[in-house]
C-alpha cells in the first residue's frame, strides 16, 4: 500500500482521540498495517496481527520500543535527559521496555507481590474502600465519579502496597499525572519539561523512603523492590531503576489504567440503561461479563510500542527491521473478525475475557488480577448503593485527555438516586 492510497487517519489528532473507534474501523478494513506519514511508525489494528506482535518476542522486541532509527537523540530528548541527570535521577528501562532474560528476572519480583494469595488478602480492604468512597458522597445525589471515586480507589490501594502515606494521595496523583502526560506524545517541549520536573519532585520524595527501607526493610512491595537481589543480576535495583518502576509499573500502571476502566464502566452504564437494569437485577450472573466488556470496549491502555528485530510481514505488508511498531489494543478489541457485534455492550457474550486489554504473552499485565478485583468491588458497591444514574451535564461535554497511548476521561459529573437503606 502506497502513501497515496492510505486512508486519511491521524491518531495524533485531539478530536480523533476523543472517540477513535471510527478511525480504528477504517484502519482495520483499509490499512491494517498503516505507516504513519509523520512518525513513520507502523500502526497495527487487527486482533490477530496485534496478538502476533505481542507473543512473538523474537521478531518484535521491547528493548528499542521507544527509540527511532536516528543515530543521535533529538535536542529535546537530550534536554529531558539532562534535566533528570542534573536535578534528579535518569529513569531506567521499565518492565515494558525489557526483553528476556532481564524482563523475566525483574518480573519475578513483581510476580510474588501479585500472586493470588496476596490479591485475596487485599480483597476486604478493596471492598471496604469502595463502599466508604461512595458513602462519602451518597447523600449529595451527585459527584464527579472520576475524582471522587475512580481516582482514589486504585491509587490508595497501590499506595498502600508501596508504603506511601495515604494523606499524600493528591500529591502523588499530581506526579503520576505528570508522567501520564509526558508519555502521551502530545506535549509541547515546554510542557514536557514541566512534567519532568514534577517527576523529579516525586523522585526526591521517594529517595529517602528507598534509603530508609534499605536500613529497615518491611513487608511492603516497595521494600521488596528496594532490597531483592535480582536473579542473574547479582544486585538489587539501582535508584534510577527504582524511580522508573515507581512511576511506570506501580503508581501509573497500578492506578491510572484501573481509574480509566472504572470511569468508562459508569459512562457505559448510563449510555446503556437496559444493561444497567440487567446488572442490577442479577449481578451474580452479569457482573463478571460486564467488567470484561468494559475492558474490551474501552481498553484503558489503547496502545503500546514494539520494534522489529528483523524484516517481518503482517497482513501482506512488509515491515523492515528496526521499524517502530504501534499496536492498538483499542482497535483489536473491536475487531469484527474476532468478536460478533464488537461495538455492542453484550452481557450475554459467549467469550467474555477474550480481549487484549491487559496485553498478551510474556508482557501480559501482572496487575490484571488486582485490577479485576478493584473493578468488581467498584461496581458491586455502585449496584448496592445506587438505584439510578444519569449524566450531570450533556454527554458531549465529556472529554478525554489528549493521549496517543492511553484513554482517560478528564471528569465524569453524574447525578444519581441512592437506594433506600
Amino acid at each position: 500500500m502506497t502513501s497515496d492510497t492510505q486512508p486519511a487517519v491521524n491518531l495524533f489528532d485531539v478530536e480523533t482521540q476523543q472517540c477513535p473507534y471510527d478511525a480504528y474501523e477504517t484502519l482495520r478494513n483499509e490499512a491494517p498495517v498503516y505507516q504513519c506519514p509523520v512518525t513513520k511508525m507502523f500502526v497495527i489494528t487487527r486482533f490477530e496481527d496485534v496478538r502476533t506482535v505481542l507473543t512473538d518476542t523474537e521478531r518484535f522486541t521491547s528493548e528499542t520500543a521507544y527509540l527511532t532509527d536516528a543515530t543521535e537523540p533529538s535536542p529535546r530528548a537530550k534536554q529531558v535527559w539532562s534535566t533528570f541527570e542534573q536535578e534528579g535521577w535518569v529513569p531506567a528501562k521499565t518492565l515494558n521496555g525489557r526483553d528476556d532474560p532481564d524482563h523475566k528476572a525483574l518480573r519475578a519480583v513483581f510476580n510474588d507481590a501479585f500472586r493470588p494469595k496476596k490479591i485475596e488478602a487485599l480483597d476486604e480492604e478493596v471492598r471496604d474502600l469502595a463502599y466508604r468512597l461512595i458513602d462519602d458522597f451518597i447523600e449529595d445525589g451527585h459527584c464527579d465519579w472520576v475524582r471522587q471515586f475512580a481516582v482514589p480507589l486504585p491509587l490508595l490501594i497501590i499506595g498502600r502496597q508501596m508504603g506511601a502515606n495515604p494523606d499524600d494521595i493528591w500529591r502523588i496523583k499530581e506526579w503520576t499525572e505528570a508522567f501520564f502526560h509526558r508519555i502521551s506524545l502530545m506535549q509541547s517541549e515546554e510542557e514536557e519539561l514541566i512534567s519532568v520536573r514534577k517527576e523529579i519532585e516525586a523522585q526526591h520524595y521517594f529517595q529517602p523512603v528507598f534509603d530508609k527501607l534499605r536500613e529497615n526493610p518491611n513487608d511492603s512491595l516497595l521494600s521488596t523492590l528496594v532490597n531483592t537481589v535480582i536473579e542473574g543480576w547479582g544486585r538489587p535495583l539501582s535508584d534510577n531503576e527504582l524511580h522508573a518502576e515507581m512511576m511506570a509499573d506501580t503508581f501509573v500502571g497500578g492506578s491510572e489504567t484501573t481509574t480509566n476502566a472504572i470511569s468508562a464502566g459508569v459512562k457505559l452504564l448510563i449510555e446503556n440503561p437496559l444493561v444497567w437494569a440487567q446488572l442490577k437485577n442479577d449481578p451474580d450472573r452479569y457482573l463478571k461479563v460486564f467488567i470484561e466488556e468494559v475492558l474490551r470496549l474501552e481498553s484503558p491502555v489503547q496502545s503500546l510500542m514494539r520494534a522489529t528485530a528483523t524484516d517481518v510481514e503482517l497482513s501482506g505488508v512488509r515491515i523492515p527491521a528496526g521499524s517502530l511498531i504501534n499496536v492498538r489494543f483499542g482497535a483489536a478489541n473491536r475487531d469484527e473478525r474476532r468478536f460478533d457485534n464488537p461495538e455492542q455492550l453484550d452481557l450475554e457474550r459467549r467469550q467474555p475475557g477474550g480481549h487484549m486489554a491487559f496485553g498478551s504473552g510474556k508482557h501480559h499485565c501482572l496487575g490484571a488480577p488486582l485490577a479485576r478485583r478493584e473493578l468488581h468491588w467498584s461496581f458491586t458497591a455502585l449496584i448496592d448503593r445506587i438505584d439510578s444514574l444519569s449524566f450531570a451535564t450533556a454527554e458531549t461535554d465529556i472529554t478525554y485527555h489528549p493521549h496517543y497511548l492511553l484513554r482517560a476521561m478528564t471528569s465524569l459529573p453524574i447525578t444519581f438516586t441512592a437506594k433506600k437503606r
